[in-house]
């Protein structure tokens, strides 16, 4: 592991695949600023997980299409913890409509936060580091819904395909100053919101490797690309679906 230091900004941390990266950097010696819009108790939670592993924790909350609060954002956790070293991409919504009907309006909230927010957020992150001259780490969290065309996710897959481009873009040019840009494509994930609005037991039947992802392996994978191991690793994209990507017929042509 890079022992230039252990300082983390993850955003949308207050629950889901966010909260689980969160803990999981905490536990691996990292003080991290956990970056919340309106799950503020979640956060808090976080925090305490975090402080109860040993070491620094903060909540900040900021809406990312803000520009003032995002700026503020960065700031506030520069004075928390006096550099960033890893930063961590995650903050998202995710909305449906059929491609008929989409509006307008779904759109650009889309753009604004799933894109436009993670694009400035990189960029000052990165922008961060070379000030410091920090050789660090960035991670942008996308979606397998980047590579697939499934119905009612048009906008959104859309936004998560850019990204993987944009980390590309981040990485070569981040590179003559030392800094990794790479992304993770989680799919089925078993955070709080996707068990409460799915049946999980449909949806495992959906996966070759009968399991959702699990937000504290999503942190790992994290930690894996901050690690020495992943040092000549930059501008890729981890899949972590559990083979769904892979079908290409019926799962019982498979044996599945």
């Amino acid at each position: 592991m890079d022992m230039q230091g252990r300082t983390a900004l993850v955003t949308g941390a207050g629950t889901g695949i966010g909260q689980g990266i969160a803990i999981e950097l905490g536990r691996a010696g990292y003080d991290v600023v956990v970056h919340y819009n309106g799950s503020k108790d979640g956060a808090e939670e976080a925090v305490c997980k975090i402080v109860a592993s040993g070491q620094r924790a903060k909540a900040i909350q900021a809406d990312l299409t803000d520009m003032e609060q995002l700026n503020h954002l960065f700031q506030e956790s520069l004075d928390f913890l006096g550099s960033v070293t890893l930063y961590v991409n995650n903050s998202g919504i995710t909305k449906g409509s059929p491609f008929s009907e989409t509006t307008p309006e779904l759109f650009d909230q889309l753009i604004s936060i799933d894109l436009k927010s993670a694009y400035f957020c990189v960029q000052k992150a990165a922008n961060s580091m070379v000030e410091r001259n920090i050789k660090g780490n960035i991670v942008v969290i996308t979606s397998n819904n980047a590579m697939m065309q499934r119905c009612n996710v048009s906008v959104y897959g859309m936004m998560k395909a850019a990204l993987v481009k944009m980390v590309k873009h981040a990485a070569i040019e981040y590179a003559k100053d030392g800094i990794r840009v790479n992304s993770i494509a989680p799919g089925w994930t078993a955070t709080p919101r996707v068990l409460h609005d799915n049946d999980e037991k449909k949806v495992v039947s959906t996966i070759p490797l009968k399991r959702m992802a699990l937000p504290e392996e999503i942190g790992k994978m994290v930690l894996f690309y901050a690690s020495d191991a992943a040092s000549s690793i930059t501008g890729n994209c981890l899949v972590a679906d559990g083979g769904f990507l892979l079908l290409a017929d019926e799962p019982k042509a498979y044996g599945l």
